[in-house]
């Protein structure tokens, strides 16, 4: 079966030459479409879940993580993603000091969400056939997953770049990522969808979360992209000749 064009409001997709690294992820993206629920909301999305999952092709595509295309995007955009991750985590540190646990939460998870979308999802997926819209499903997917498998779809992506998520720890040696999508992750929806409120200490939990997201996966992909991570040093510098800095918000 050939490759559809299945084109809501999100634009085409284009799938592109199959290559060298392998990984699971087909099966956590293809469980992704037939576990969900038809959702009258998203039926969108997961028809082009379980459109793609049917296609053999996108095995092979998948495996096609290239770290040219990943250190292209970083070094194109990284720096705009940075300095608005930078402000919305200001944000929400101010609203903590403040005293509006409760916002803080809803900062640091949207901080998180940029950072696992612009940073992580888009670039690392660059080299097989992530769009735009693809970014956007797979964070949606990761914020508020139906299942395991959906939210193991970020560990077993960045697995392949040798950044074992699972495994980081928090100050209080607690882990990283069961606190975020057990407890952080949990508590924003809570607070977005049912206005429920937050203690001081869920919200420290929560920016300690989006800090360490930033500072131990973001920053580590982009060293072992060439990255110095040195005072100073853009992501635009990444790479012999550097690039273009450009902003993907505009």
């Amino acid at each position: 079966m050939g490759f559809t064009s299945f084109n809501p409001s999100y634009g085409p997709y284009s799938p592109r030459e199959p290559a060298r690294n392998s990984c699971g992820i087909l099966s956590l993206l293809a469980v992704a479409g037939v576990e969900m629920s038809r959702d009258p909301d998203s039926w969108y999305e997961e028809e082009y879940f379980e459109e793609i999952g049917r296609q053999e092709q996108i095995a092979k595509a998948l495996k096609d993580i290239s770290e040219d295309g990943a250190r292209e995007y970083l070094g194109t955009y990284g720096d705009a993603i940075d300095k608005r991750f930078d402000l919305v985590m200001a944000q929400a540190k101010y609203a903590r000091q403040q005293g509006y646990p409760h916002f803080a939460i809803l900062g640091a998870v949207t901080a998180i969400e940029l950072a696992t979308k612009h940073m992580l999802f888009r670039p690392l997926l660059q080299g097989a056939f992530l769009s735009d819209a693809w970014a956007q499903i797979l964070t949606r997917r990761f914020t508020n997953a139906r299942s395991d498998r959906e939210r193991d779809i970020l560990p077993q992506i960045l697995e392949i770049h040798g950044v074992k998520i699972k495994e980081l720890p928090l100050s209080d040696k607690s882990l990283f990522w069961k606190a975020l999508v057990d407890k952080v992750i949990r508590k924003r929806n809570l607070i977005a969808h049912e206005g429920e409120f937050a203690t001081p200490a869920e919200a420290d939990l929560a920016i300690e979360c989006a800090d360490v997201l930033w500072s131990k996966v973001v920053l580590e992909v982009g060293k072992k992209l060439g990255r110095k991570c040195d005072a100073g040093e853009r992501w635009a510098d990444l790479g012999e000749d550097g690039y273009e800095p450009k902003d993907p918000f505009q």
